[in-house]
């Protein structure tokens, strides 16, 4: 397996509920909310689920608002 960057293996790390919460600065029941309607992908281990921060950040840039170059 080759080894990459430390970007790459931080944004292939699978976080908590809890720690995907804290990383959009929302409260654990509106990334559930999120979660739920569909506008969040997330990862289902068992009874665990988990966020990867690739998709934390598309959420984000699919939220962003305003003009570019303005």
């Amino acid at each position: 397996m080759a080894s990459g960057s430390s970007n790459d293996r931080r944004s292939n790390r699978l976080i908590t509920s809890k720690e995907a919460a804290r990383y959009l600065a929302i409260s654990d029941r509106h990334l559930w909310a999120i979660m739920a309607a569909g506008d969040l992908p997330c990862i289902k281990l068992g009874h665990s689920v988990r966020y990867a921060i690739d998709d934390l950040d598309g959420y984000i840039e699919s939220r962003r608002t305003g003009t570019k170059g303005a």
